[in-house]
């Protein structure tokens, strides 16, 4: 939910913390899933139950948990579910019925992915007015909330005509939207710790996010776990001060997890001022680690995230590149929230990147080096239980020791993960969970970088893509052809633009007809999708995205010729794909052999 006060972003690092059982309640040791926000905010038409359940099968290759909003009734229906009325006997809102969402939780379950309740219990709202919240009953019992429920220092009790709280002073920061719940009140812990039980044995939920924590001591979600006994907790502790979250982590003995805010505000502000640095704290003020509460002692009790529901609307939101900020994420230890939107405008290219994490093994404690950190390069090594992996974050033109391209596993703009473990494409699901273009086009000197008349492939099957005949000749002033593949064409480069990209992993990659090279998608939008570059000739070009990897032939009997570098010379195309040889003043898609950029021309 919103937090009504401002946070502030704070690096401050721990002078020490303590370690925690391996089996303690409220997140695994060792956890090597991946967790979707599966809404944001408002989304019931596009995230409700029924909707998220027909796509339980692709979601479910990748995400092993997933957070949903609090299904319980709220005041405001439509809603977004932070204002509950009812906590055991009516799950029926906007977001589907009762039996749609045990529908979707069991469909899940029999998949292997979890259902995690944003469970809200900092506050309450009532049928008619401001007090009166339901008799409920569950298990042989009647619960209910009273008066001395309620916090003394809530509104209501300056609210005319409004009943009064009677209940001890807020332990945490007050929420004015609804009733803050008395904690210290025994019979508030009975309600909060069989609505967890209820949630967990009845509706089948595999755990929690508990709203608003600051809004109530830790130590009672410590009471709340050791009852229900989830085996994921996770508490919203809104701040960007590691000191503050762990405080909070510590007050709950440990047993649930946090939003690792602190990672996010690092991301925000690494992205936001171009400075890569900033993705690396010092664990114990020596050893370099990516930032967040995952650089020292609670790794395994954070849950990182780039953006989430409330934090996308806000003047939190991130506004960097949202592939290279996923990939530092999902290359790190902690467990990874990766956000619905991010997910559905980039789902390719993040299935890859959960695909190589899954292959490698990394989880919330995997071992860290950073092996380079400048304002334009993070590069870093994690240790998986099934392997090694090697991640790159920026525009820094680096490569890992040891490493080739044939190791490339998925890469972007400004982010790259080597591996020498074998990984299956499509989030780890094997080549038949795959769903690939329903066609592709060559672009590059063959039709003069023109986004309207790229060439579609003559055939495809099961994700392989062939041209039989592709006559591709030198660039301008150059002794190479360049090309890339896309999924779409269109009478402009904007429209293109927003499609997928496939193209070499690194600048001046030469292909030739001796042996297959990869391929790799790409972030057209950041402008900096790399081409091949192959001797011209009159091709046979095979794209196969099932192996990751293009393949060209000779069909007019030349053979081909090596050539140096020369000076490459601009081509300017005006934003409706036209070539323009003397430009004027304005904005240009500008190639320069294999690299097209977006540039203004003064």
């Amino acid at each position: 939910m919103k937090l009504l006060k401002g946070v502030m972003l704070a690096a401050a690092m721990a002078a020490g913390a303590a370690s925690f059982s391996a089996d303690a309640i409220g997140w695994p040791a060792n956890y090597e899933g991946v967790m979707l926000q599966g809404f944001y905010w408002d989304s019931w038409n596009v995230t409700g139950w029924s909707k998220l359940e027909a796509q339980s099968d692709e979601l479910s290759q990748s995400f092993k948990l997933i957070w949903v909003p609090n299904s319980a009734k709220p005041a405001s229906n439509p809603g977004n579910g932070y204002d509950p009325v009812y906590w055991f006997t009516n799950h029926n809102t906007c977001w589907g019925t009762e039996a749609e969402l045990r529908s979707m939780i069991k469909a899940f379950k029999e998949k292997g992915t979890g259902i995690i309740e944003d469970v809200v219990i900092n506050h309450r709202s009532g049928k008619s007015n401001w007090t009166d919240f339901p008799a409920e009953t569950w298990n042989g019992k009647t619960w209910q909330i009273g008066l001395d429920g309620i916090c003394r220092t809530d509104e209501v009790n300056s609210q005319p005509g409004q009943s009064h709280g009677t209940g001890a002073a807020d332990t945490g920061e007050d929420f004015n939207g609804s009733r803050d719940l008395d904690h210290t009140n025994a019979n508030v812990q009975e309600n909060c710790k069989n609505y967890c039980k209820f949630l967990l044995e009845d509706m089948g939920y595999a755990g929690f996010r508990y709203d608003m924590v600051k809004g109530y001591g830790g130590q009672y979600t410590k009471i709340y776990n050791q009852y229900s006994k989830p085996t994921f907790s996770v508490g919203e502790y809104w701040d960007g001060n590691y000191d503050a979250v762990a405080s909070w982590i510590e007050a709950t003995g440990k047993e649930s997890a946090a939003f690792d805010f602190p990672f996010k505000y690092a991301v925000n502000e690494a992205f936001a001022s171009g400075d890569l640095r900033k993705l690396v704290w010092k664990a114990n003020g020596t050893n370099n680690q990516p930032a967040g509460m995952i650089h020292f002692g609670y790794s395994q009790l954070a849950v990182t995230f780039v953006d989430n529901h409330d934090t996308y609307r806000d003047g939190s939101k991130f506004t960097g590149n949202v592939l290279a900020a996923n990939a530092f994420m999902l290359c790190s230890p902690g467990t990874p929230c990766v956000f619905w939107p991010h997910w559905s405008q980039h789902k390719s290219q993040i299935k890859q990147m959960i695909a190589v994490r899954n292959a490698v093994g990394v989880h919330n404690n995997s071992k860290v080096t950073v092996l380079q950190s400048a304002s334009n390069c993070y590069m870093a090594e994690v240790v998986g239980s099934k392997g090694t992996l090697v991640v790159k974050i920026g525009s820094a033109m680096v490569s890992p020791s040891g490493y080739t391209d044939n190791d490339i596993k998925a890469s972007g703009t400004d982010y790259c993960i080597w591996t020498k473990t074998g990984v299956q494409g499509g989030g780890g699901g094997g080549d038949d969970d795959v769903t690939y273009p329903s066609d592709l086009y060559i672009i590059g000197n063959l039709n003069d970088w023109n986004p309207a008349t790229s060439v579609a492939a003559d055939a495809s099957k099961d994700g392989v893509y062939t041209w039989n005949k592709v006559e591709m000749p030198a660039a301008a002033k150059d002794t190479y052809t360049y090309f890339s593949l896309v999924t779409s064409k269109g009478a402009t480069w904007d429209i293109v633009n927003g499609t997928d990209r496939y193209g070499a992993a690194t600048t001046d990659a030469v292909i030739s007809t001796t042996a297959p090279i990869k391929l790799f998608p790409a972030n057209v939008n950041a402008s900096s999708a790399y081409s091949w570059k192959a001797a011209p000739g009159t091709y046979k070009v095979v794209a196969d995205l099932k192996n990751m990897q293009v393949t060209i032939s000779n069909t007019s009997g030349v053979d081909e010729v090596e050539a140096a570098d020369g000076d490459v010379v601009p081509v300017y195309y005006n934003m409706q794909g036209v070539r323009v040889d003397n430009p004027s003043a304005g904005l240009y898609i500008v190639v320069r052999g294999n690299k097209v950029t977006k540039e203004i021309v003064r």
